[in-house]
C-alpha cells in the first residue's frame, strides 16, 4: 500500500508540501495529501489497469518512471491531494477550492500535473519540478 506519510519525501517535497498545506489553509482550504511514496511494484500494477486488467488507463508510466516511486535514497518525489470542504475529500474539480490548491502547490513550487497537456493530466497531482535532476 502507497504510503502518505510526508517522511517518506525528499527533502525539497517535504518543505513544499507543508507550504503548500499552510497556504491552502490561510485560503480557507484544508489539504489532505494522501498518496506520497508508491512501490515499483504498485506503480506497475496501476499501469496494467486499462491495458491488462479491466478499467480506464490511470497512468503512463511504469514503475521507476513515476515521481511517487522511490529514488536512490528510497524517497517520493510527489504526492497526491485533494481538499477537503466541510471535512470531506472534494473530488469534484469544478468545485473552486481546487483553484486553491493548484496556485497555492505552484506558489509553494511544486509542479501541478492539472496544467500539463495531454489525457492524464489530474487536478490531484503535484511534484517536485526538477525531481529527474534532483533524485537521479
Amino acid at each position: 500500500m502507497s504510503s502518505r506519510s510526508l517522511f517518506a519525501l525528499n527533502d525539497y517535497m517535504q518543505r513544499a508540501a507543508k507550504n503548500h498545506i499552510e497556504l491552502c489553509a490561510d485560503r480557507g482550504v484544508d489539504l489532505l495529501i494522501y498518496c506520497t511514496l508508491r512501490s515499483n511494484a504498485e506503480q506497475d500494477d496501476l499501469y496494467t489497469i486499462g491495458r491488462t486488467k479491466p478499467g480506464k488507463i490511470v497512468t503512463n508510466a511504469r514503475a521507476g518512471e513515476s515521481a511517487h516511486n522511490p529514488n536512490k535514497l528510497g524517497q517520493a518525489s510527489a504526492y497526491d491531494c485533494v481538499p477537503l470542504v466541510a471535512g470531506k475529500a472534494m473530488w469534484d474539480s469544478k468545485n473552486p477550492a481546487w483553484g486553491i490548491v493548484i496556485l497555492s502547490g505552484e506558489e509553494a513550487g511544486l509542479a501541478a500535473s492539472a496544467r500539463w497537456s495531454g489525457k492524464l493530466k489530474e487536478q490531484a497531482h503535484f511534484q517536485d519540478p526538477s525531481w529527474k535532476k534532483r533524485d537521479k
